[in-house]
């Protein structure tokens, strides 16, 4: 069965608004190199604990998922579509509070 939630995480980048800090090189299974880190331009802390977290709960909860059956998806899901495919950002900014846009 193909995977129900898919998350594609990686790069990181400076919070602070007036810097334009980020290297989108880095990799989500890097993250934990870069919590609590200071960024190279400003010195702002370029991963806070409150988003690794959330990132962490993000790849939880795709494991989680994409390891129901079909049967219990559908229980799941109900009359939703579920060969739809919805594509969103999910943007956090240090504090913990992840904006999702679609």
């Amino acid at each position: 069965m193909e995977q129900a939630l898919q998350f594609n995480i990686g790069g990181i980048k400076c919070d602070n608004d007036t810097c334009d800090y980020r290297d989108d090189s880095v990799k989500v299974e890097d993250y934990d190199k870069w919590l609590n880190k200071p960024c190279p331009k400003c010195s702002t802390n370029l991963l806070t604990e409150a988003d690794y977290n959330n990132v962490q709960m993000l790849l939880q909860t795709a494991q989680m998922i994409n390891s129901l059956t079909s049967e219990q998806l559908e229980a799941l899901t109900g009359n939703i579509d579920n060969d739809e495919i919805v594509q969103m950002s999910i943007e956090m900014n240090g504090t913990g509070k992840m904006e999702f846009k679609h």
